[in-house]
């Protein structure tokens, strides 16, 4: 577990505890074995009590803004403390996570792209001089050079799910 989160959770524990709570489970180890899970219950117990006597007595502790919502910070911090077994789904959904997020800042590029074309119409593609800015810009061919063929594949895949007509297009390659 990093540092930043076992001090987050260290924090949370010691705000809803007392001192006296800490002294038990200081001696809970020195206990014999058969008060040791009477103990364990009454710690926990104890904590409950005082923690719900917090939250009553202090409710303006609780105004403060939560952090910014951040899916792949919460993901990461999570596979530090979750069993083996949860780490490869957490893995997968910051996949999709981050697939989606290539996906919509891709959409606003070809959006961009689009409205560029729009103001300026393409000229005449015989011709072989340079079209000036704008003119006869094709925003898959730039695409298709900069995204890997997986990625494209991904722009792609995503465009026809959902219903872009630019996806069935294939774009330029130049050689």
């Amino acid at each position: 577990m990093e540092k930043q989160d076992n001090d987050s959770i260290q924090a949370f524990d010691t705000l809803y505890t007392t001192s006296q709570i800490q002294l038990l489970k200081i001696l809970l180890p020195f206990c014999s074995p058969h008060m040791r899970g009477s103990l364990v219950v009454m710690i926990r117990f104890m904590e409950f009590q005082y923690t719900l006597s917090f939250v009553r007595a202090h409710p303006e502790s609780f105004l403060a803004q939560p952090l910014p919502f951040s899916f792949n910070e919460i993901c990461d911090r999570m596979q530090n403390c979750c069993p083996p077994g949860l780490r490869p789904m957490l893995e997968q959904l910051q996949s999709i996570q981050n697939a989606l997020q290539m996906y919509e800042e891709m959409k606003q590029m070809m959006e961009l792209f689009q409205g560029m074309e729009a103001e300026n119409p393409a000229r005449d593609t015989d011709n072989t001089e340079d079209p000036g800015p704008g003119g006869g810009f094709d925003p898959m061919s730039m695409l298709s050079g900069m995204l890997t063929p997986e990625q494209m594949e991904m722009f792609r895949m995503f465009q026809s799910d959902f219903g872009s007509t630019a996806a069935n297009e294939p774009p330029e390659k130049e050689n």
